[in-house]
């Protein structure tokens, strides 16, 4: 209906993200609509349609040598159509291109955490045997202090 044309795509979340603590994991949980228009010559947008996208994703984390490390995964993701202005159409190859799209960055994040992520260090101290455990609504995280030896000299 519109060749040629150039498409805006906006994204928004429909409501605040959902983030909670189950015993193992994090999970989050984003509702998102995504509304399209078309940008005629003049400037002037053609809404064409909007769908909604839910998606939940659940973390493994833990603490290993001074870093967070862990794993993210796509949990589900679902693509409906909100509202039309083109006529009604099918999502489903929407859909499994956003879900592409998701298992891409989640692969990003995971590589990242992979690697882990050094976490902040105090002066003088290492914290050891550090233990990060998630269970339903908080997260715990237990270690020993390990004081480092210093050059007193340096102080005077």
């Amino acid at each position: 209906m519109f060749p040629g044309l150039l498409m805006n795509l906006m994204l928004y979340a429909r409501e605040a993200p959902v983030f909670s603590f189950q015993p193992g994991a994090a999970v989050l949980g984003a509702q998102v609509s995504a509304k399209a228009v078309a940008i005629e010559p003049n400037g002037t947008q053609v809404p064409l349609f909007k769908l909604n996208i839910d998606s939940n994703i659940t973390s493994k984390l833990m603490i290993d040598k001074g870093k967070l490390m862990g794993s993210v995964m796509l949990d589900n993701i679902t693509l409906t159509l909100a509202s039309t202005e083109i006529g009604v159409f099918k999502t489903d190859s929407l859909e499994k291109v956003v879900k592409i799209g998701m298992d891409l960055a989640l692969g990003k994040v995971n590589a990242t955490l992979g690697k882990g992520i050094i976490l902040p260090r105090m002066k003088h101290i290492q914290l050891v045997n550090t233990v990060l455990k998630i269970e339903k609504g908080f997260v715990a995280i237990s270690s020993d202090a390990e004081t480092l030896q210093t050059d007193r000299s340096s102080y005077l």
